[in-house]
């Protein structure tokens, strides 16, 4: 969810099926601070009471769109990463995917690991608890046109988790790490921004369907 209703939504309808509880928590995590303040929040909510079986990381600021400009050879320096067409908010924007897309996951994923370590020693040989899911993307492994800044964030996932996954075996953490490596998706934002531009893109995959299929490799 993208907004507070539709994170609102998405907990009552939690609730609805049958969820113990389902708390909405509202926060920047682009920083430190912020990503510290929403974890506990989360250790702190309904039903959590400072434990914490499963941490999801799968929030997104998205490009779309060629970083050069068209007349690059006369183009000065001073320009390049200013507000554009192209790069709408300029260096600021790429700054803000990094943030959002990479350094949050790091954070996130580092403040919640005791809690998380607590659980998989609570539910070791129950295959339970202690799951640490990371949702990356095909621009992840490798470049895509028109996605540099958000290939950039998500190859970024791939290196900081892949070590801390050999970190948490060489020290016997009782936590797993799952990195889901998406490919095209059918979501309204994806069909918006890449409309036309797609010449020899895989069919979309429906978001319900991958929304499952993250879960089930987070589980096993």
């Amino acid at each position: 969810a993208r907004t507070e209703s539709e994170l609102k939504r998405v907990a009552a309808k939690a609730r609805e099926l049958g969820a113990a509880s389902a708390t909405p928590i509202v926060a920047d995590v682009s920083s430190l601070e912020g990503a510290r303040a929403a974890m506990g929040s989360t250790l702190r909510a309904e039903g959590f009471e400072g434990g914490l079986d499963a941490l999801v990381l799968n929030h997104v600021v998205g490009f779309w769109g060629w970083l050069l400009p068209d007349n690059l050879t006369s183009t000065e320096v001073g320009e390049l990463g200013t507000l554009s067409e192209r790069i709408k908010g300029g260096f600021g924007k790429v700054d803000q995917i990094m943030r959002v897309n990479a350094l949050s996951y790091m954070y996130l994923a580092t403040l919640a690991a005791p809690a998380l370590a607590r659980s998989g020693a609570a539910a070791s040989g129950s295959g339970g608890g202690g799951q640490m899911i990371v949702v990356s993307s095909a621009a992840g492994k490798l470049g895509l046109p028109q996605v540099a800044p958000y290939s950039a964030s998500k190859h970024a996932l791939h290196g900081f988790f892949d070590s801390l996954r050999l970190e948490i075996v060489e020290k016997k953490l009782p936590i797993t790490v799952t990195v889901c490596v998406l490919g095209n998706i059918d979501t309204e934002a994806n069909r918006k921004n890449t409309e036309g531009s797609l010449k020899y893109a895989p069919e979309r995959a429906p978001a319900d369907e991958t929304a499952l299929a993250i879960l089930r490799g987070g589980a096993t």
